[in-house]
């Protein structure tokens, strides 16, 4: 089990059985990516981390290029309760979507992906300034930088946009889906990278998670069965293979 490893401050993730793997949750004014393929709980997870921060006083923010603010709000109400909507009335959520006008412009089918990307640092960098929130949740950007063909342009515009999230002072999530074999560039440039898989062992499909990484801490390792309820995530603990 990892323990308190240092004195800097910590964002408690709100998942259950998740802090103490990683000595007592997120370095704050870092980021943090969450690898997995689709299905093993990576929305969940970041969205329950934002929701968690709004009901302990710390507003948060989503961007999601690839999907609508209502899809999102819709899923998270009626899967685990969370009214995004309330929280956005409250002044204590934005959310940035494919609706908005700067990202529908950005995605251009004319624009070159290298331009998207830092038109997208620069859109981010404007957002926290002026929302300055206190959690910040990125969905899956794997497939923009897919596009991009020069291994060493995507390692610059991940530090690029990385650097601009840590400047801001956010604690930051940010979901990286693995069909692009992109996320290792990602995964290389945040402070702490968290994987979740969705595997079939004997005759059941079984969720697991893992810390492959975080800086500035020590981290459990081993590998945790992943539980997906009515409240949302947790991590168990319990091995996958016990």
């Amino acid at each position: 089990m990892a323990v308190q490893s240092s004195k800097f401050p910590r964002s408690m993730s709100g998942i259950p059985g998740f802090d103490e793997l990683v000595g007592g949750g997120f370095h704050k004014g870092t980021v943090n990516t969450i690898t997995g393929s689709s299905g093993t709980g990576k929305t969940v997870f970041a969205s329950q981390f934002i929701n968690y921060g709004a009901q302990i006083g710390e507003n948060g923010m989503i961007i999601t290029p690839s999907e609508s603010a209502e899809y999102l709000k819709r899923e998270m109400m009626s899967s685990f309760g969370w009214d995004f909507s309330k929280l956005e009335e409250e002044g204590k959520l934005t959310i940035v979507d494919v609706t908005d006008p700067d990202l529908r412009l950005q995605k251009s089918i004319e624009i070159d992906p290298v331009d998207f990307l830092i038109n997208f640092r620069k859109l981010v960098e404007r957002k926290l300034k002026e929302v300055k929130p206190a959690r910040l949740f990125i969905d899956d950007l794997t497939a923009f930088f897919m596009a991009v063909e020069a291994p060493f342009k995507i390692r610059s515009l991940t530090d690029d946009l990385f650097g601009t999230i840590r400047a801001s002072g956010v604690t930051s999530v940010v979901t990286i889906g693995t069909a692009f074999s992109t996320n290792q560039f990602l995964e290389y440039g945040a402070d702490s990278a968290t994987m979740l898989s969705r595997e079939r062992i004997k005759n059941n499909l079984i969720r697991s998670i893992y810390i492959m990484k975080m800086r500035g801490s020590k981290i459990a390792n081993s590998i945790r069965v992943l539980d997906i309820s009515d409240d949302g995530i947790s991590v168990s603990s319990l091995s996958p293979y016990s």
